[in-house]
């Protein structure tokens, strides 16, 4: 039996009459089970305290936890704690279920009396009579407790046993046992073991959630070893003695931070697997057997058009894909049948709830299609060959791309072949009219295949568009009858109306080529498409002539129809985690921005590693990342070749741009170089060296400047979001082109309601691998907080971030509450529930990410110095204050007034206008990297 985790304070209405009685039964029968769980672990945990062995096995546990380099926890000591739980009083109401059996009438009286003798509560007057939700919640929680604390126990026990010293100590045990001739053998380890086998069968999903911040350095060096093996060309190139020495810190437990998200954020484990496509394998002889029943729809948004003529078997193997991965989306389906001779005549018979359009005479591909088309109800029109299997989530995703791209005319897939290989990631048309399948034969995982992007057009085995668009166009073009090129036209002829013809990746579908017209071009039906070249080279000459390449050349602008765009490279530490840290929200909101602007751009984590769902996010977008060990091996080459293509390269951080900057600056052909510090590290290095006393951190910041000073020398343009920065680096390096641009791309329209009386406690935001916003939460829960409690002690701060550290999870209390990583609805529904804001940062640089954010979420804000850092007109729209006793004074003061809340937050709205809306930004865009689109 399952058993929920502990839940927050939700209480339902409140029920009644047998309702109660069944409740109440189900959290009884929950702790009758609990208690068995429980009795069963303490008498296995009793008995191996009394054992010789099981007493060395927590001698040898504690010898190991002393030595620092190891740093065991005492899994298996901390996991006896439920032995000495009070079970008794939880063993005799668990026995008041039969008790209520004898007596039905009374039960609840009972069972009342029952629960206020366990929980030592003293119901009112109204409730000793009658069980009420409150008291079975009350249960309920009692009983969430007991299984969290069990949860907790076993996976002690896990580690503990299941170590390395644990199988050793299991094993001795065996061995001893096996040498005790004639006297009572007690495997207490190993029963113990066994007992958590037992539990771990009904328990394993609960299991996995528990103490998953724990940090196990041999896993993680394993992880870092795997990782390294994995992408050794990617490590090499990315390796330094800081770097090397920082990890070294981090695996011994030195640093603060959470040890378990640096490394899963550097070191990352690929867990994707190139699957085989779903087919649907039909043969003729079991085809007339096959049965299918579609979806009834009355309002579809989608009209999915199959043309057929005979090949019933092969037919039938797509309806069963469209049928199988379509869920999701409102859908009919139109066989458009060519006048068949085969099965293909009684297919309604067998497959239930699809449109079957029978042409009196044999119309052809084309005319099929057009004919078709005029029977379809939806908005949205998918023409899809009959010799295709698409795959999961094909539809869905085609639809996707009219919500979320602009001026969107027509939309394929990528097109595999039947062994899983890539058939078609669009298409490239050239000057004299022919044209090439983007990626043939290629590993459809490769990153230049996997991104949204404009082509030329989309074969005709799968296109999706707007019914209106079909109908304004009038079809295809008859002119191209019978088939081929009708859908390279129709391409055109929608980009002529100013739309775009757009390839997504993520809409899978498997074409089986050739089995509709066969693959030789000098005879039959597939004669055709020579023939139509030259009609469609005629008819789109000077299209051709102005804005297609020669054959084969200029294919890394060709594949993506880039036209006259401004090309720009990001090159940063990996793609942005936006959720995570503010770091990388300003990148994501940035190449969103561009992107949108009309800017193509590329991207490259200097890990090159695809994390998800972050580098999906980009590709989505139209952005190409460039990941994988062939990069990795090849990025020098691959810069070497495209360099002409880049018109700037934009850099991020030192550490990485060390690594890159030597490499761009040999190139023949130089892009404009553009720097983004996000902070200056040196200044942020000598605050923290100040603010803890660390010495040693004053050798570090002259390193930093160092580093710094020397990129500063080897590019074109230095931006940093603070005025402080740009001011500090005017003065370390005159000759540097250096200037502020906004840290993130604000919405000024605020709309988010205020009422100071419906709102309570604090909030603090931000990512705990930045070692600054570990030292701001402990200082504000040892000196602030106090300070505010002793005002105010029902108050209570929120603590929301990701890669929470075991030193911050340690201050979780009454009046903390660590909610680690959150989900983005969650974050908003915070910010629509707390009174005041903090930040209380004592050492950083530049531009805080959370004070935007903070801002941009309409709720009153109070931070140091440090916090307002190079944020313009602060006192405007924020508190500043620093020392323990003034930051608690302005947060008690706004906490209690209203009048002064709403004042700044009136303010806000014009201030992100003038510093922060997407005006201000993309005008600082354009200076730095030029217009969107260049004269070719």
């Amino acid at each position: 039996m399952m058993y929920p985790m502990p839940m927050n304070d939700v209480r339902e209405e409140s029920p009644v009459g047998e309702d109660v009685d069944k409740l109440l039964d189900q959290q009884l029968a929950r702790n009758a089970s609990l208690l068995s769980e429980i009795e069963r672990y303490a008498d296995a945990f009793t008995q191996i305290e009394r054992s010789r062995i099981g007493r060395l096995s927590l001698k040898l546990e504690r010898l190991l936890g002393v030595v620092r380099l190891l740093r065991r926890e005492k899994f298996l000591s901390g996991a006896g704690h439920l032995a000495y739980l009070p079970l008794e009083e939880r063993e005799t109401f668990s026995k008041a279920i039969p008790q209520c059996a004898f007596d039905q009438k009374n039960s609840s009286e009972y069972l009342a009396r029952e629960y206020e003798r366990l929980v030592g509560e003293i119901l009112s007057a109204e409730t000793s009579q009658e069980i009420n939700a409150e008291l079975i919640q009350s249960l309920s929680d009692m009983n969430a407790d007991m299984y969290q604390k069990l949860l907790d126990t076993q996976s002690g026990v896990e580690k503990s046993l299941g170590s390395f010293s644990g199988v050793l100590m299991r094993l001795v045990e065996s061995i001893w046992n096996g040498v005790q001739i004639g006297k009572d053998r007690a495997n207490h380890l190993n029963r113990l073991w066994s007992d958590f086998i037992q539990f771990k069968r009904s328990h394993a999903n609960d299991l996995d959630k528990v103490d998953v911040s724990n940090f196990n350095r041999l896993h993680y060096f394993l992880q870092v070893l795997r990782y390294a093996l994995a992408h050794p060309y990617a490590c090499l190139r990315t390796f330094s003695w800081p770097r090397f020495w920082r990890l070294a810190r981090v695996l011994l437990g030195i640093e603060q931070l959470n040890g378990a998200a640096w490394i899963d954020q550097r070191f990352p484990l690929d867990a994707s697997t190139a699957d085989k496509p779903v087919i649907y394998p039909v043969d003729e002889p079991g085809a007339q057997s096959v049965e299918l029943t579609f979806p009834q729809c009355d309002q579809p948004l989608v009209s999915i058009i199959i043309p057929v003529y005979n090949q019933y078997a092969t037919t039938l193997s797509c309806l069963q894909a469209v049928l199988a991965h379509s869920a999701g989306v409102a859908y009919e389906v139109i066989v458009a049948d060519d006048r068949s001779s085969d099965h293909t005549e009684t297919i309604s018979e067998r497959i239930k709830n699809i449109h079957v359009v029978r042409n009196a005479v044999n119309l052809g591909f084309l005319k099929n299609c057009n004919n078709a088309a005029t029977f379809a109800r939806g908005k949205y029109l998918v023409l899809l060959n009959n010799d295709t299997n698409p795959q999961p989530g094909w539809l869905q995703s085609l639809l996707n791309v009219f919500s979320t791209q602009k001026g969107v005319g027509l939309v394929g897939p990528k097109l595999l072949f039947e062994d899983g290989v890539l058939q078609e990631a669009g298409g490239i048309i050239w000057k004299d009219g022919s044209g090439w399948n983007f990626g043939r034969g290629q590993d459809p995982n490769a990153p230049e295949v996997n991104y949204v992007k404009d082509v030329d057009y989309i074969s005709g085995a799968c296109v999706m568009l707007e019914k209106s668009l079909w109908d304004q166009l009038g079809g295809f073009d008859e002119r191209f009858c019978p088939a081929y090129y009708e859908d390279t036209d129709l391409a055109f002829q929608i980009r002529a109306r100013g739309l775009r013809t757009v390839y997504q990746p993520a809409s899978c579908v498997v074409h089986f080529e050739g089995v509709s017209h066969g693959s030789d071009i000098n005879s039959g039906i597939k004669k055709q498409q020579r023939i139509n070249q030259l009609v469609f080279r005629d008819k789109w000459a000077e299209v051709l002539d102005a804005e297609n390449h020669d054959v084969a050349n200029n294919v890394f602008d060709a594949r993506e129809r880039a036209g006259g765009r401004t090309t720009l490279l990001y090159i940063d530490h990996y793609v942005p985690f936006y959720d995570k840290d503010a770091g990388s929200k300003s990148t994501f909101l940035y190449v969103k921005t561009m992107v949108e602007m009309g800017y193509r751009v590329k991207f490259l984590g200097a890990n090159f590693f695809p994390h998800k769902p972050y580098t999906e996010a980009l590709q989505q977008m139209g952005v190409e990342v460039l990941y994988g060990e062939r990069y990795a091996r090849n990025w020098k080459r691959w810069l070497e070749e495209s360099a002409c293509h880049i018109d700037v390269i934009y850099l991020h951080r030192p550490h990485i741009t060390e690594g890159f900057i030597d490499e761009i600056n040999s190139l023949k052909v130089r892009p404009k170089l553009v720097y983004f510090g996000h902070d200056l590290h040196y200044l942020r290095t000598e605050r923290e060296a100040k603010s803890t006393g660390d010495q040693s951190l004053i050798k570090a910041a002259r390193q930093w400047k160092d580093r710094e000073l020397q990129i500063f020398e080897q590019v074109d343009t230095v931006l940093y979001p603070s005025d402080v920065e740009v001011a500090a680096v005017s003065e370390l390096s005159p000759g540097t082109h250096v200037e502020q641009i906004p840290l993130y791309v604000l919405d000024p329209d605020i709309r988010k309601e205020f009422v100071h009386s419906d709102r309570k406690d604090l909030l603090f935001v931000g990512g705990f691998t930045h070692s600054p916003n570990v030292d701001a939460v402990i200082w504000f829960a040892g000196e602030v907080l106090p300070r505010i409690l002793a005002v105010e002690p029902d108050i209570r701060l929120h603590v929301v971030g990701s890669n929470v550290p075991e030193v911050v999870q340690s201050l979780a209390s009454d009046n903390i509450v660590v909610h680690g990583f959150v989900s983005d609805d969650e974050l908003e529904a915070l910010y629509s529930s707390i009174r005041v804001c903090v930040v209380p940062l004592r050492y950083g640089a530049g531009v805080k990410g959370k004070v935007l954010e903070a801002l941009q979420s309409s709720v009153p804000l109070v931070t140091t110095a440090i916090g307002a850092e190079g944020i313009p007109e602060p006192l405007s729209v924020m508190r500043v204050a620093d020392g323990a006793e003034a930051f608690a004074v302005e947060v008690v003061t706004l906490y209690h007034n209203e009048e002064l809340c709403n004042a700044m937050l009136a303010a806000r709205p014009k201030y992100i206008e003038r510093h922060f809306s997407s005006t201000v930004v993309k005008g600082a865009i354009e200076k730095h990297f030029g217009p969107s689109a260049v004269s070719v």
